[in-house]
């Protein structure tokens, strides 16, 4: 047993921390955070405390997906990519996901967040698209007294923006997602999601609760891990073959997404605020990435993301 920590603690030491980018990420999220929370007077030892809480927590859930993991090299066949192919996955993903960011800033236009015409009002047949889900979902709406028509239509645009579409593309470009949602390599994830599934289930059960997991799971949990680490991530992994640097670039899509919604929705402009949480989006990211590149499958960190957004529902 000793020897084996001793083996998984250079693992992981080699892996993170004796490349200094992710030093610098960790000690860049702990900074923000102290800076968010000393702008709303907190004195400095709370304001520093509440970032190095968050860096331990989640460099501690690393720690445990190294420590569980599978010794054998078998699981991350799966995440493999000729890397010809991934620079071409990586630059396309990166085409693409100025469409998807074009779509968040369409989305608040229409719901006259920000204002002018909504951009993607251009796009042939769009409006069209866009009305025909509007009326599907109100039906689906109308049959529940707890489903909203808004949380429809998140899962119908997000299902096809963020998973059927690029599979469809990056199959095209020779990705292969075979073993993609197995639970066969899944085991490090396990110590995580009980402690997730414990969280989930120790406050009580109702059917709103449940449906909050449903729909956490197939919006924006299948959505938000397909394309962002099953493709983007997997990508810059088999470009970068240092592990910070793969997580860092295969991160920055999946938070700056985020953005547009966050600064001119959720906090009103604060673009403190919008940072700060921001950073947390980035460092959960940051571990999501690791989780799937430490099993070769997404279906567990699918679960653990559901679970981790319905708590707050």
């Amino acid at each position: 047993m000793i020897p084996l920590i001793k083996l998984k603690n250079k693992i992981f030491y080699n892996e993170l921390f004796s490349n200094l980018l992710f030093v610098a990420i960790i000690a860049s999220y702990i900074l923000l955070k102290a800076i968010s929370n000393l702008a709303y007077g907190a004195s400095y030892f709370i304001a520093f405390r509440s970032g190095i809480m968050g860096a331990v927590m989640y460099v501690a859930g690393m720690y445990i997906v190294n420590l569980a993991s599978n010794n054998s090299d078998e699981n991350k066949q799966t995440f493999l990519i000729d890397i010809r192919i991934a620079k071409k996955g990586l630059v396309t993903s990166a085409v693409y996901f100025l469409f998807l960011f074009t779509t968040i800033i369409d989305n608040l236009q229409r719901k006259d967040i920000l204002s002018g015409l909504p951009i993607l009002s251009y796009l042939p047949g769009y409006d069209h698209l866009i009305s025909i889900i509007g009326r599907l979902s109100q039906s689906i709406s109308d049959i529940t007294s707890f489903i909203l028509p808004e949380q429809i239509r998140n899962i119908i645009l997000g299902n096809l923006f963020y998973v059927l579409i690029p599979f469809i593309l990056f199959k095209l470009l020779g990705y292969q997602f075979k073993d993609l949602f197995s639970l066969r390599y899944a085991r490090a994830s396990w110590p995580i999601l009980s402690i997730y599934l414990v969280m989930f289930f120790s406050s009580g059960i109702t059917i709103k609760k449940i449906w909050g997991f449903v729909y956490s799971l197939l919006y924006p949990a299948l959505c938000e891990e397909f394309f962002h680490r099953g493709i983007i991530f997997r990508s810059a992994n088999n470009i970068f073959r240092k592990v910070p640097i793969a997580l860092l670039v295969g991160t920055i899509a999946f938070s700056l997404v985020h953005f547009p919604d966050y600064f001119f929705r959720i906090y009103n402009g604060n673009l403190l605020l919008s940072f700060s949480n921001i950073a947390d989006l980035f460092l959960f990211g940051i571990f999501m990435a690791y989780g799937y590149q430490k099993t070769g499958t997404l279906l567990p960190w699918i679960l653990i993301h559901a679970l981790s957004d319905a708590l707050y529902l």
